[in-house]
């Protein structure tokens, strides 16, 4: 896969396929990730939406109507590094990358937003959605 693919249609369908087929989604979550999230790349925002533990949509460019509780932002070079089979330091996982932004105030790394409550309840779901990204990217290495 190559970056140019990512947050295409086809990237977002098979990332949707990759999480709801992942057995560890029902294990973290407990079928019980309800929460809406959204993922910010550069510019562009898409809504995951989650119900059981199961991405039900992905929603490029939510407006004021739809709802989410937390969400992920960061640069498009922020996220390649994110998604590669074997990703740099700090941009490997998503607390490691938000300490990075939020706290030493590095420029280059993913940031949490949101209601904070909501992140830390669903944290293992939440991580594991983001990993499985990576899961999709790479067709299934990592």
């Amino acid at each position: 896969m190559n970056d140019t693919d990512l947050a295409t249609h086809e990237w977002w369908e098979r990332y949707k396929e990759t999480v709801n087929s992942d057995p560890e989604m029902g294990v973290r979550g407990h079928d019980k990730f309800n929460d809406n999230f959204y993922v910010e790349i550069g510019d562009e925002r898409f809504l995951v939406e989650m119900q059981g533990g199961k991405v039900r949509d992905i929603m490029p460019n939510p407006t004021l109507n739809d709802r989410w509780s937390f969400g992920v932002e960061g640069s498009r070079e922020a996220w390649e590094e994110f998604v590669q089979e074997n990703p740099p330091a700090f941009n490997h996982e998503i607390v490691a990358s938000h300490y990075r932004s939020a706290v030493r105030n590095e420029d280059g790394h993913l940031q949490m937003r949101g209601d904070n409550k909501k992140i830390f309840q669903n944290l293992r779901a939440f991580q594991r959605t983001l990993d499985l990204m990576r899961v999709a990217h790479n067709n299934g290495g990592s």
